[in-house]
Parts: structure tokens; sequence; C-alpha cells
């Protein structure tokens, strides 16, 4: 309780602090970003049920068509002598996000980065990992290798 012996018209104002229990029940940020991010990713991947493997067999006719060009990934992590095309490219402005050909629908991609603490059991050192994660999916009609019109939801991370 605020007392004070000057006139209320000279006090300081008080600063609204609510409910004695507000702060119990208040949600940091680190708690809200993992939360809408794991809602996030229910309401996006509630089709993925249906969706094709990760890793398609090679050859399957229904298979979407892969974009043209890509990124030669084993190159940008230290094997100068891989030339293999993975056919998709960075989440930047300006490329393009999708990997499949010929989609008409929905694509959605993010690129999310962070760390993390983690120890070890038997020695009880902490230590720092970061990662950075790309993350995308592809959901409507498409042209399957096959030259059909096809329509699925497609994950990519």
């Amino acid at each position: 309780m605020y007392i004070s012996s000057q006139p209320p018209e000279l006090r300081p104002p008080i600063p609204y602090v609510g409910h004695r229990h507000f702060w119990q029940r208040a949600v940091g940020r680190r708690l809200f970003l993992q939360s809408s991010a794991g809602a996030t990713a229910l309401a996006l991947g509630a089709g993925l049920g249906t969706a094709l493997p990760a890793s398609a067999a090679k050859g399957s006719l229904d298979s979407p068509t892969p974009i043209p060009g890509g990124t030669l990934l084993g190159q940008l992590i230290g094997f100068p002598n891989d030339d293999t095309i993975y056919h998709f490219y960075f989440p930047a402005f300006g490329q393009e996000v999708s990997t499949v050909t010929d989609l008409d629908g929905l694509v959605a991609a993010a690129e999310i980065q962070g760390s993390g603490t983690g120890t070890d059991t038997s020695t009880g050192v902490m230590s720092t990992f970061y990662f950075d994660a790309d993350m995308r999916f592809m959901q409507g009609s498409y042209i399957g290798v096959d030259g059909k019109l096809r329509q699925n939801t497609f994950g990519f991370i």
C-alpha cells in the first residue's frame, strides 16, 4: 500500500504492477518463440501425413520433376571434387525456394538459426552448439515425372 503525507496531486504516479500472481503466469520470450514455432509446425505440417518420403526412390513416376540447376553442396562443405547437383537453392531474396518444377500451390520457407547448451553426461562438461536449419514445405498440384497432373505435400529439412 502507498502511504504519503503529500496531497494526492503532488504524489508521483504509481506504476501499474498487475495482479500479484501475474509473473507466475507470464510467458518468457524463449518459451513464446518455442511455442509459436511448434504451433506453426503443427499447423503447416498437418497435411504432411500423406506426403512422399523424404528420400523418395529415384525414377518413381509420381515423383515431381526437380527444379533445373541447384547447389553444389559437396563443394560448399569441403569436397572440391563432388560435382553432385542438389536441386535446391538456399533461401535468400531472389532465389527459388521451391524444389518442385511446375508447382501450382503454396511454398513456405524458413531459415532457423540458434544455439543450445549440451552437457556431456559422463564428464559434466557443458558445450554450446549452434544450428542453422533450412526448412520448407510445398503443397499443391504439379506435373509428375510421368507427365501426369498430381497433387501432394512435400517437406524439406
